[in-house]
């Protein structure tokens, strides 16, 4: 099972550079993972809507409302990194609404959120995310380490293609909403196939 440190030792390897066992070993290596791991992780997290780390929220407004055009203002929780849908549900999307100094306002009476949270977990992340990540550090830390820029555009594009390659698997997973309402859709009618259900 991946860890921290092994995520940042793979990347150390990329780069051909000495492993390291805890982030408070006394290393440059350690060191510039320390530094480096957290924000990188939470980079290659909010770059998609990743199932193990999308989820759904309902959050109060706040007592006082926004000093602006909307009505109500909705904090957001500080684990959020990204915000994919507002309203009351996918037949209900709110049409109006903006983030604003970490909260979301709106005319909406009440929402709920699709949120992409923080994931501290190691264990939660699926493998093909894991090499990525691995691959976005190596970049990320290619200078320090190395002195050579090419190494580290190198990397960073090895980066690009496996970061398509977890999200091409991750949005493997599941069936599209619209897809079964036209299915849904057809079977009212009577046209498209005439199997049992949608073929996933």
């Amino acid at each position: 099972m991946p860890s921290d440190v092994s995520i940042v030792n793979q990347a150390l390897g990329f780069l051909g550079a000495s492993p390291i066992i805890s982030f408070d070993d006394d290393s440059k290596e350690a060191a510039l993972a320390k530094a480096n791991y957290a924000p990188v992780r939470d980079a290659v997290l909010e770059a998609y809507n990743w199932t193990f780390a999308t989820k759904w929220l309902e959050i109060p407004a706040l007592a006082n409302p926004p000093l602006s055009e909307y009505a109500n203002a909705y904090q957001i929780p500080p684990d959020v990194l990204r915000i994919l849908f507002v309203g009351q549900d996918y037949r209900n999307p709110s049409r109006d609404w903006r983030v604003e100094s970490g909260n979301i306002v709106t005319d909406d009476n009440a929402v709920k959120v699709q949120v992409v949270v923080t994931i501290t977990d190691p264990n939660k992340f699926s493998a093909l995310f894991v090499q990525a990540l691995a691959q976005r550090l190596a970049g990320d830390m290619a200078i320090a380490l190395t002195s050579s820029r090419s190494l580290a555009d190198f990397h960073y594009n090895v980066y690009q293609q496996k970061l398509k390659d977890a999200v091409t698997r991750d949005g493997q997973q599941g069936q599209s909403r619209k897809i079964r309402s036209v299915w849904l859709r057809n079977a009212r009618v009577g046209t498209g196939p005439s199997s049992s259900g949608p073929v996933v």
